[in-house]
């Protein structure tokens, strides 16, 4: 009874830990995000400043920027698996329970009739969903330890079930698969690690083997999407749009800007930078960038006066509040485009591990550090400089690393 409450603990505490990282997006917009940041906040910046530790808080798919990348896009379609999964599992849950409570013994109808622990391999496919909506190599190695994890507690679960129901359960491992048809987990695990003795000592190989496989897939994975993003580097400092566009558009914001009066006297007395975003002025995703907020056209304030509402209130009035906020503001979703009439570049100084400027080939590289310097809204059809304002040098979010691209 004792090992079966450690268990369940395991599997508690596992999955805890692993949502309350991968669900950081969204609690970063809930009125949570002081109190779930209080506490993440300094594990984050601790890993942050370690040389050993910093690749863990660093991001390894795009998040902020849109690309056309094939790979990449194909890869961001598996994030609907973070739904799916929960679907699944919940609806596995309905033959587990009704079998429980009408004392029918085995499961042996539904999804298990084809898997013995169908909410596993369920729970398994939504966070591999969750890890590439959030994919932080951090939520990467959560994810393989929650994977282990559950094949433990799976094992562990089967060894009661050999007690209360000898004889059928048995049959029942014996005629269903584990967790897919075939088995071709343990086939991997025998070809490679059945050597290995005793059990235990092979499933932590395995793990570890499994572990820096992940992480090095990952590794390759950033290099790609860092090779294949769509910059565009003028006079020493490289524009990144957070949606694919012609670099001769670029090419034309950037001339309007360094013409300006304004941005000269500013650009001259302020830091060097190295790298600039384009984003459209009322993106929701520039609060990853700046602490400036963002700009919304007097059409979208009129028709949709819960978004200035949301923005001013979004931490007060408790939970309540937040979602009829919340509510209200998704219901603009899908009737009106992205505002263009402003484009909002917001130049950043990106610094190397000695604290000396990044050259153009570091600027995404693990371990820098990024800090705005200065933000232009510029008229996207005619290109008037319509404002050039410094940063404080932090994000919305202080100095949590967040995504690069």
């Amino acid at each position: 009874m004792e090992n079966h409450k450690s268990s369940k603990m395991l599997l508690i505490g596992t999955i805890a830990a692993y949502c309350l990282i991968g669900i950081e997006i969204i609690i970063m917009i809930s009125p949570f995000a002081l109190y779930f940041y209080s506490v993440y906040a300094p594990v984050l910046q601790f890993f942050a400043s370690s040389p050993y530790l910093s690749w863990s808080t660093e991001f390894f798919l795009p998040h902020m920027v849109f690309t056309h990348d094939p790979f990449i896009v194909g890869l961001s379609y598996f994030q609907v698996l973070l739904v799916i999964g929960l679907v699944l599992f919940f609806s596995a849950a309905v033959p587990l329970y009704y079998g429980r409570f009408t004392k029918k013994g085995v499961v042996l109808f539904s999804f298990y009739a084809k898997i013995r622990h169908p909410q596993y391999l369920f729970l398994a496919i939504s966070g591999f969903g969750l890890l590439l909506y959030w994919p932080r190599f951090i939520i990467l190695v959560m994810y393989v330890n929650m994977l282990f994890v559950y094949y433990l507690l799976a094992r562990n679960e089967e060894w009661r079930m050999k007690h209360e129901v000898p004889g059928i359960y048995e049959k029942y491992m014996k005629d269903t698969p584990m967790f897919l048809p075939g088995e071709p987990g343990g086939k991997i695990y025998k070809a490679l690690f059945g050597w290995i003795h005793p059990k235990g000592l092979g499933l932590f190989v395995t793990y570890c083997v499994t572990l820096l496989l992940s992480i090095s897939l990952a590794m390759g994975i950033r290099s790609y999407t860092v090779r294949n993003l769509q910059t565009v580097t003028i006079n020493g400092t490289t524009f990144l749009s957070v949606f694919p566009r012609p670099a001769d558009e670029i090419k034309a914001i950037y001339q309007a800007i360094v013409s300006s009066k304004e941005f000269q006297k500013i650009a001259a007395t302020g830091e060097q930078t190295n790298l600039a975003y384009i984003f459209p002025g009322d993106f929701f995703l520039t609060a990853l960038v700046t602490d400036e907020d963002r700009y919304f056209s007097d059409d979208i304030t009129q028709r949709f006066p819960e978004v200035l509402e949301w923005h001013k209130h979004k931490f007060d009035g408790g939970l309540g509040r937040f979602f009829r906020i919340f509510g209200n503001y998704t219901k603009m979703i899908g009737t009106t485009e992205t505002d263009y009439d402003v484009e909002r570049v917001i130049f950043v100084r990106v610094e190397n591990s000695t604290g000396e400027l990044a050259g153009n080939d570091e600027l995404f590289d693990i371990g820098v550090r990024r800090r705005p310097v200065l933000m232009v809204d510029v008229d996207a059809f005619d290109h008037t400089i319509l404002s050039v304002t410094t940063s404080s040098g932090e994000h919305k979010w202080g100095t949590l690393p967040m995504p690069s691209f």
